[in-house]
């Protein structure tokens, strides 16, 4: 129920909009009941002489005031005679209106009033059907934009670690895929369920009006469909949920595919990666299709069951009125009929509600477990604003593991002070990405703390902490977008000339300048149209414009060529002056000049002090580096 209550909750923004739409499907269904109730009142005036029914309805005067016997007059006799003659009344006076607004004195007249009602009847129904639709449109379209705005903004405040064990189309799948099955439940449990169950309870009460003994016969059925709805129902919410992440895998693999398109290529597992989405595609097919099975199964059962009760009313009325011994003149018994089968869509309509609404239910669930997800990484309930970066960064007795992981890093205890340049250096695995990615507050250490000027991280606004720092990657990422907009990525009427002076500085300035559109050139998705020395400058430029205190660099230069790297190191060089820096560098070579190295094995601090201090030990820094220049020296020609 705590599911059905988050969901209706999330409507009630728009509680105007569905009161209108709801309304005007009651109106819209209260006027289709009236045309089916004219439709006795004409009968019996066009036809009370043809109609050879009108001669065997008679005796049903006789029979419904015959005097009652001492044992009917006590009791539950009583009273079931008492609400017969209410019933009676209620059925004459609902006659007499009809007929005092189509009734005339020749039977031409009183079908031309019966067609003028009946056309303003069905103007005012569509009208209010129109209306219905329009707002329960507004209501769906909302919801959805509502939805995917929630859930947009949860992905941005969740940490890093919650995307490392889900695909990227599984992540996808949850604005694009689950939202929409959603609206789908909304739009029918709204939009049908006011204007069918409206329906619904007007023609039963026309059915109970004119004859609530067959009325209660044709009720023997109603438990079985019930029973039936409810079975479906359970069923489809189980393979709603299946489906739904088989959806999931189709958007993973064609995300994946799409992303890394050079990769396949480049390996020419074209038909590998066709396979792979062909499966994934089967398996939606054949998920899709049981749920389809069973969905499709509810409406020919609750069909048959309808009719077979319909049918049934029909023989034993029917035979009843033939025999002069019914209750019902002809005009009433057809308005009986027509009310019973029209109400046998509307009826089919609600048994697919809850079907719909299990759907949407899982696809709710699959949402609001994202909209739940604990932000371990959050902004502080009193968040103290970090107004410049003024003296030291330390990190304080560090640990931290990632949930399928052991320990990343054990008890990491160092500072670095303002202006100063510290190099992070270890085999690959010693946690040295780890280390820097605490710093923005990517993740947050299991023990311990890293603190700015005094300051926990984890007190600071994320606004404020970030604003201090400028990180380039190995892997620079670029949104498809122009080369001006990604180096002046996030900020607002920032002037050309600043762009281009922080390109200059980033040696972008030249080759941006090369390109027919300059600045205006696209990049292409992930930046795709640059090669990986341009997007590193661009992205250098970036870091640049934002004129941070703190600088991060990780492996910034290690997947490059050499001119590249050459190119791209004296960008670095020159955005390292007079700021605070910290470097992970996989080329030893790069760091010779920092202030102070620090020396990571197995998520330890092992060594820590300047280039020429550490080659003197015979420590890992020494191998690592000895290492990397035998290498070096084994490839360059004699």
């Amino acid at each position: 129920m705590n599911l059905y209550r988050r969901a209706l909750a999330a409507l009630k923004p728009y509680w105007k909009h569905l009161v209108t739409a709801s309304v005007s499907a009651a109106l819209s269904a209260v006027l289709a009941g009236l045309l089916v109730w004219m439709l006795g009142p004409l009968l019996m005036v066009l036809f009370e002489v043809s109609d050879p029914m009108a001669t065997v309805a008679a005796p049903t005067a006789t029979a419904e005031v015959r005097p009652a016997t001492p044992g009917e007059a006590t009791g539950n006799s009583g009273m079931i005679q008492k609400l017969s003659s209410r019933l009676g009344k209620v059925k004459e006076s609902m006659q007499a209106w009809v007929d005092g607004i189509v009734r005339s004195d020749n039977r031409r007249q009183t079908l031309l009033n019966f067609c003028w009602l009946a056309f303003l009847v069905v103007i005012a129904k569509n009208v209010f059907l129109y209306l219905r639709g329009y707002f329960m449109a507004y209501v769906q379209q909302a919801l959805v934009r509502r939805f995917r705005d929630q859930l947009f903004e949860k992905y941005q405040r969740l940490p890093l670690g919650y995307f490392h064990g889900r695909r990227t189309g599984q992540v996808i799948s949850r604005i694009t895929n689950d939202v929409l099955v959603l609206n789908d439940s909304v739009d029918i449990g709204f939009n049908n369920l006011v204007t069918d169950a409206i329906t619904v309870i007007v023609l039963f009460a026309f059915l109970v009006i004119l004859s609530w003994k067959l009325t209660l016969l044709s009720m023997i059925v109603m438990p079985l469909v019930f029973v039936f709805i409810w079975f479906v129902g359970k069923k489809l919410r189980k393979y709603s949920a299946r489906t739904q992440e088989r959806m999931a895998d189709v958007n993973s693999v064609l995300e994946e595919a799409v992303t890394n398109l050079r990769i396949v290529k480049a390996f020419s597992t074209e038909e590998f990666e066709t396979g792979r989405f062909f499966r994934a595609t089967h398996q939606y097919f054949r998920s899709l299709l049981r749920m389809t099975r069973i969905r499709h199964l509810a409406a020919p059962i609750n069909d048959m069951l309808a009719t077979t009760a319909g049918l049934f009313i029909l023989l034993v009325a029917g035979t009843r009125i033939i025999a002069g011994t019914g209750e019902l003149s002809a005009g009433d018994f057809i308005t009986f009929i027509v009310a019973m089968l029209a109400m046998i869509k509307p009826v089919k309509s609600l048994s697919q509600i809850h079907i719909k609404l299990q759907e949407g239910m899982a696809a709710a669930e699959r949402i609001f477990e994202v909209l739940d997800a604990p932000e371990t990484v959050g902004e502080p309930a009193a968040p103290v604003v970090l107004p410049e970066f003024r003296e030291v960064i330390r990190y304080e007795g560090v640990w931290f593991r990632y949930e399928t992981s052991d320990d990343v890093l054990r008890d990491v205890t160092f500072e670095v002070r303002k202006g100063e340049v510290v190099a992070i250096v270890g085999p690959s695995g010693a946690g040295k990405s780890t280390l820097l990615d605490l710093l923005p507050r990517f993740y947050d250490p299991q023990r311990g703390r890293v603190a700015i000027d005094g300051h926990d991280i984890r007190t600071l606004s994320l606004a404020s902490l970030r604003r201090q720092m400028g990180i380039v990657t190995q892997e620079t990422l670029l949104f498809n977008d122009t080369i001006a907009n990604n180096i002046a990525y996030g900020l607002t009427d920032v002037p050309r000339e600043r762009i281009e002076e922080a390109a200059r500085i980033a040696n972008a300035h030249q080759f941006i300048a090369e390109f027919e559109r300059g600045y205006d050139t696209p990049v292409g998705n992930r930046g795709v149209m640059l090669s990986g020395g341009q997007r590193q400058r661009v992205a250098i430029a970036r870091a640049l414009l934002r004129d941070p205190a703190i600088l991060i660099f990780d492996e910034a230069t290690s997947a490059l060529d050499t001119e590249s790297e050459l190119l791209v190191q004296e960008a670095i060089d020159r955005l390292m002056r007079d700021r605070t820096v910290l470097v992970i560098a996989h080329r030893l070579s790069t760091v010779k000049n920092a202030d102070r190295i620090i020396v990571l094995d197995r998520g330890r601090i092992v060594e820590c002090g300047s280039h020429s201090d550490l080659l003197r030990h015979n420590g890992l820094y020494n191998r690592l580096y000895t290492m990397q220049f035998q290498d070096v020296d084994a490839h360059t020609p004699a």
